[in-house]
């Protein structure tokens, strides 16, 4: 019995010295946070450009979460992910960031999230063997101290901590950087081709449209400029507007296509837009050539079988799957996959300027083509191995440095649009950069255009080209580690029937070999007994 009852004790003790190691390690947790994160990128911690923003506050900032408690499925767990992750942010704020949980509907405060701008969302419940609709809140919204950013609905948590930095960085900002588009030659503007990558640009961004032959200089205060998809010549002076804005350490991206292509007619055209002289004197140059690869997209097809129409899903090679980066620049560093369809190769062999320097930022898988004029971009086309005889094609570059001028030692064109005589002065011609620069060219313009609105990673991409040209590279880590593609790389036909038949043939002869071994063994013993 006193056996019993030393076990006993013993047993009280460890259990009272559990529950006091658990309460001391809350409490330590309390002021000490850390977390132990195994995943790719770290997904499910924050980054270091959140940790050192919200670090940076230096007066208390408010999030209040307005969330329905009771949404169905699979919107009920976002609640918590949203907790988890203001939690993480409040650790890193040394105390100035703070956050409430609010449903508008029992705490009666719709008028005040109104107000805000945070509309009700319906969802589909279904109960008592019927659908019915609810309304319920799913937005935040962030005060700091006389701003406010709100986030209206949390359509996926996966860009959650994008969309809280963005805000945060907005709220604590005393000025949003500008961007410029050229327009007046065929490119797409905010009303047509680009009203998705407007919306999402102004966000952070100042953008502006503009007309370079009706300007007589770019703005002093624009960080960059882009250059897209342009289907006619640019005028002297707007090649001029360019390259002095490079000259004063102006940022600018070329995004043109080399052709106008229509699959339904599989007529492809060229497009002569004067730009291969000026940014090959910058150091890129663009081949005349469409390029195909073996590991490609899908697209669906319309066929006559037997008097119906019926929609087939075929590979199209000139529809790129996009998966060797650059890891060495932030554009594209954390980006898992991109889609884009009828690129042209980048030019090499172009010389690089005298204290400049060219980077690839991504390009084809191993088992790629390239084919000018005439090119036969029918989906119906069939492709031998043969054919993808080309490797690692470049699709996109970036250069940084210095520049002499395109125009150095020859006459500035000459102003002939509106307003010639107005208070705007004409640029001072600069035959050498005044300050470093940063350029990118990427054979395509379409990535991030309406037509590819689903397309998540051209925007992607296209914002982490904004970001990188106005000195801005803080969010693009965040913004890319919501990139997930996991593309398989292609392999020969040979590596494919050694796969097959190795998952085939595989497990059988492992049980085979164990049981030769087994009963090797089993007859070793009998031998022995």
């Amino acid at each position: 019995m006193g056996k019993d009852i030393k076990t006993k004790s013993t047993a009280g003790l460890l259990i009272v010295i559990v529950i006091a190691t658990v309460i001391i390690i809350n409490l330590i947790s309390t002021n000490f946070f850390s977390r132990l994160d195994l995943t790719d990128d770290n997904i499910y911690s924050l980054s270091e450009s959140s940790r050192a923003l919200v670090g940076n506050l230096n007066d208390r900032m408010t999030v209040r979460a307005f969330i329905s408690e009771d949404l169905p499925a699979p919107h009920n767990g976002d609640a918590r992910y949203i907790k988890d992750l203001l939690d993480d942010y409040k650790a890193y704020s040394n105390g100035n960031l703070h956050y409430e949980f609010i449903d508008p509907v029992k705490e009666d405060k719709e008028q005040e999230v109104m107000g805000l701008r945070i509309p009700p969302a319906q969802f589909n419940v279904f109960r008592n063997d019927k659908t019915e609709f609810i309304r319920g809140y799913k937005g935040l919204a962030l005060m700091y101290g006389d701003k406010q950013e709100i986030i209206p609905f949390v359509e996926n948590t996966s860009n959650l901590e994008y969309d809280l930095s963005a805000a945060i960085k907005k709220l604590t900002s005393t000025d949003l950087p500008f961007i410029g588009f050229t327009i007046g030659n065929g490119e797409p503007d905010m009303t047509a081709g680009l009203q998705a990558a407007y919306s999402i640009l102004q966000n952070e961004y100042r953008v502006q449209f503009i007309d370079l032959d009706n300007v007589r200089n770019l703005p002093d205060q624009m960080d960059a400029l882009f250059v897209v998809s342009p289907k006619s010549k640019l005028s002297g002076w707007e090649l001029y507007l360019i390259d002095q804005f490079i000259m004063r350490g102006g940022k600018v991206c070329f995004l043109p296509d080399k052709f106008e292509v229509n699959v339904g007619q599989s007529l492809v055209t060229p497009i002569d837009n004067s730009l291969e002289p000026f940014i090959n004197h910058f150091g890129f140059g663009l081949k005349e050539e469409l390029v195909y690869d073996m590991q490609c997209n899908v697209i669906p097809i319309q066929r006559d079988m037997g008097g119906y129409r019926m929609q087939n899903i075929v590979q199209y090679p000139f529809f790129l799957k996009i998966v060797n980066f650059n890891e060495e620049v932030p554009i594209v560093k954390s980006i898992k996959g991109l889609n884009m369809l009828f690129s042209s190769p980048l030019d090499l062999s172009v010389e690089v300027p005298s204290g400049a320097e060219r980077q690839v930022l991504f390009t084809t898988s191993e088992y790629a083509g390239a084919r000018g004029l005439p090119v036969d971009i029918s989906p119906d086309k069939r492709y031998l191995q043969a054919d993808f005889d080309r490797e690692y094609l470049p699709l996109g570059a970036v250069i940084t440095g210095t520049f002499s001028s395109y125009f150095a030692g020859r006459e500035a064109p000459v102003y002939t649009g509106p307003d010639t005589t107005g208070d705007t002065p004409l640029p001072i011609k600069a035959d050498t950069g005044r300050a470093e620069s940063r350029l990118v060219l990427i054979g395509n313009g379409t990535f991030a255009s309406d037509d590819f609105r689903r397309n998540n990673s051209g925007f992607v991409l296209l914002m982490n080209i904004a970001d990188w040209m106005t000195q801005d590279v803080g969010l693009i880590s965040i913004r890319s580690r919501a990139v997930t593609a996991r593309s398989l790389s292609p392999t020969s036909d040979g590596t494919k029937k050694i796969i097959k038949y190795a998952n085939i043939l595989a497990v059988p002869l492992l049980v085979v070999l164990f049981g030769v071994v087994r009963w090797q063994f089993r007859r070793s013993l009998r031998r022995k007994a």
